[in-house]
Parts: structure tokens; C-alpha cells; sequence
């Protein structure tokens, strides 16, 4: 599905990649975990970010999700495939090789853990990228995780590329995601928020959808809270926004992704909740804590 700026909206699932116990890829838990998230009617697919461990896999698995994710997925919704690497070349192989898996989107973060020195190596890596590749491009925003912050100036003049279709601008304060949207309005770009604490009031403010891990698991959730803020049903929202945090509460912390595979092997989704070495195992604690929400939210 070749995606213009106005399609890149909606819920979009950040997949997991699904492993065995000797972290091979589990192509069933996949291919499951696939049509799981379009069942629920999601508007779009992310393969290979945080929570598809897509720094950690094998370049094997790397590449073999991103072919099962586009063949499964086909023209249903637009897939947005991951490119992340630590450096312009690296990505722009990544996004070559993409392209020829079939990719029309892809997405990629600022280089990261080589210093970066000033915002204008940012907007200089997605002109590079844009002039060396001929796929659509998301820019991928995550303080957290790369080191690297995006300035909004940087940004608005990221989305005057003719190939930025859509902005993922995951950060854990609000004021400056506020500024972005303000920013972006105009500019043709859809801003994506990441994380689930502010989804709702993102999305009130101007936001064009939302990429969060737990979509994975709750994906029926993510969709009401966005159809909820569409048909601008703010009580509706706020109280399905008050829920999903109650979940967050007990899926978050230290062993998050970890949480997440055991509750998919819970489901019946994956064989195994392994993740790639070293993240942390859960303890019996948390297993317990985990059993008790599947009871009291997935058995209802």
C-alpha cells in the first residue's frame, strides 16, 4: 500500500517479535499476532521498534519479520517498517533492502551513539535519507531510547521533505509533544504519539493517532479510545484512558516486554515469552500479578 500523508492515521501496533526459547523466531507467533491486531480493526502495523526488539534480533529475524508482516498484511492497512540503525548508511541499506521485501514506508531514528553534536545533523540524516531512497519515510522521535532529542525546529523542517509522511514523537513529557502538534499542524505531516499516559489528550489536541506497546495485547482498547475521541465522546474516552492506564500500571516497569510476551503466551498467540538476551526474566511476583489481570481484564 503506497501511503499518502492523510492515510497515516489511527491505532498502529508496535509488533512484538515473537521467540522461541532459543530465540528463533516463532513464525506462527507471528503470523497470530498479525491477524490478532487486524481482527481488532487497527488502522496500520510498526514492525521492528522497541517492542519488536528490532536493535536486538538477528539481522535473519530482522528481515524475516519484516517479509511475513508484508505478505500477511498486504493492502489491508499501511505497514510501517523499521529501518533503525546508528548511522545514515546503515539505514539507508536497511531501507534498500526494504524496498526490495516490498516496503512502501519505512521508519528510522536520528543516528545514535556517536555523539550528536547539533540538531542539524538531524535534519541532514533524513535529507540524505530522502535523496538516497525512494520509499516513504516516518521520522521516528525517542528521547529515551537513543539519547537524541528532535527540536521542534528541527522537525518542521524535517516534514518540508516531500517523502515525510508522518512524525512519531515519542517523549516522556508533554509540553514539548504540545509544541509539535502546534507546529505540525499546517504541515501536511501526521504526528503519531507514542506511549499510552497522554494518549487521549494527544489526540484531543490534534494528534493524528497513536503507537503504543500494549495495543499489542489490548488492541480492541486502543481503537474505542481513538473512535471515542473522533466522534468526540471526551467522558467515554477519559474513562477507557483511566482503564488502560489501570493496565499499564500493572504491565509497566522493568520487565514490561517481557510481561507483555507472557500475557500473548497466556493468549495462545506465542509458544514462548522469550525476549532477546540479556532483558529480564519475570519473577514468579510478577507472574502472578500478570495471571491475575488476564483474569480480571482478557476473561471478561
Amino acid at each position: 500500500m503506497t501511503l499518502r500523508k492523510e492515510q497515516a492515521v489511527g491505532i498502529v501496533p508496535p509488533l512484538m517479535t515473537p521467540l522461541l526459547d532459543n530465540e528463533t523466531l516463532d513464525e506462527a507467533g507471528l503470523v497470530n499476532l498479525i491477524h490478532y491486531n487486524l481482527d481488532n480493526g487497527v488502522h496500520g502495523i510498526f514492525t521492528l521498534g522497541t517492542s519488536g526488539e528490532g536493535v536486538m534480533v538477528s539481522r535473519k529475524i530482522w528481515k524475516r519479520v519484516n517479509e511475513i508482516v508484508l505478505k500477511e498484511v498486504g493492502d489491508r492497512v499501511p505497514v510501517y517498517c523499521g529501518a533503525i540503525d546508528c548511522g545514515t548508511s546503515r539505514v539507508i541499506e536497511n531501507i534498500k533492502e526494504l524496498e526490495q521485501l516490498g516496503a512502501k514506508t519505512v521508519y528510522a531514528t536520528p543516528h545514535f551513539y556517536m555523539n550528536n553534536s547539533c540538531q542539524q545533523e538531524i535534519v541532514r540524516q533524513y535529507e540524505i535519507i530522502a535523496r538516497e531512497t525512494n520509499l516513504e519515510i516516518m521520522v521516528y522521535g525517542h528521547t529515551t531510547a537513543t539519547g537524541v532529542d528532535i527540536g521542534t525546529d528541527t522537525i518542521v523542517e524535517i516534514a518540508k521533505l516531500d517523502k515525510v509522511v508522518a512524525f512519531k514523537d515519542t517523549r516522556p513529557e508533554w509540553g514539548t509533544h504540545l509544541l509539535n502538534l502546534i507546529a505540525l499542524e499546517k504541515s501536511g505531516v501526521s504526528v503519531f504519539g507514542g506511549g499510552e499516559e497522554v494518549f487521549v489528550a494527544s489526540l484531543l489536541l490534534g494528534s493524528h493517532g497513536n503507537i503504543s506497546g500494549l495495543t499489542n495485547i489490548f488492541p480492541k482498547l486502543f481503537v474505542d479510545i481513538y473512535n471515542a475521541t473522533q466522534q468526540s465522546d471526551i467522558p467515554k474516552a477519559y474513562e477507557l484512558q483511566k482503564h488502560l492506564l489501570e493496565i499499564k500500571k500493572q504491565v509497566g516497569g522493568p520487565t514490561w516486554l517481557t510481561g507483555m510476551k507472557y500475557i500473548a503466551k497466556k493468549m495462545k498467540l506465542f509458544a514462548s515469552e522469550k525476549t532477546s538476551s540479556p532483558i529480564e526474566p519475570l519473577s514468579s511476583e510478577d507472574r502472578k500479578r500478570l495471571d491475575a489481570l488476564v483474569e480480571r481484564v482478557l476473561t471478561v
